[in-house]
């Protein structure tokens, strides 16, 4: 159910059972929008595929099953900080964080 990563890791792999094509991404949109009107959107993607099997312990979510491409780590694999360097959030808000310093001058 909802909120319950293990229950959902084992639904996902279920589903995928015996299907080639794993590919998978995430993607994260963060957009601000100030009182005045002015406007900052920004997309971060990470490209990977979904394993056969969750590995490890880092992370939440789908992060055990989810292998970047060109990486032969799960995101729950790496460390904090490497995962955070490439995730589709940190893209993102690292992306969005320029529109802002320039809205803001």
């Amino acid at each position: 159910g909802h909120g319950d990563d293990a229950a959902n890791l084992a639904l996902v792999l279920e589903r995928m059972a015996g299907v080639a094509d794993r590919t998978a991404r995430f993607v994260c949109a963060a957009a601000l929008v100030t009182p005045g009107g002015r406007e900052a959107t920004a997309e971060g993607v990470l490209d990977g595929t979904l394993t056969e099997r969750p590995r490890g312990s880092h992370g939440f979510g789908y992060d055990p099953i989810f292998q970047p491409l060109g990486s032969a780590l799960t995101t729950a694999e790496m460390p904090p900080e490497h995962k955070d360097a490439i995730s589709h959030r940190g893209k993102a808000f690292r992306a969005i964080a320029e529109d802002i310093v320039g809205l803001l001058r």
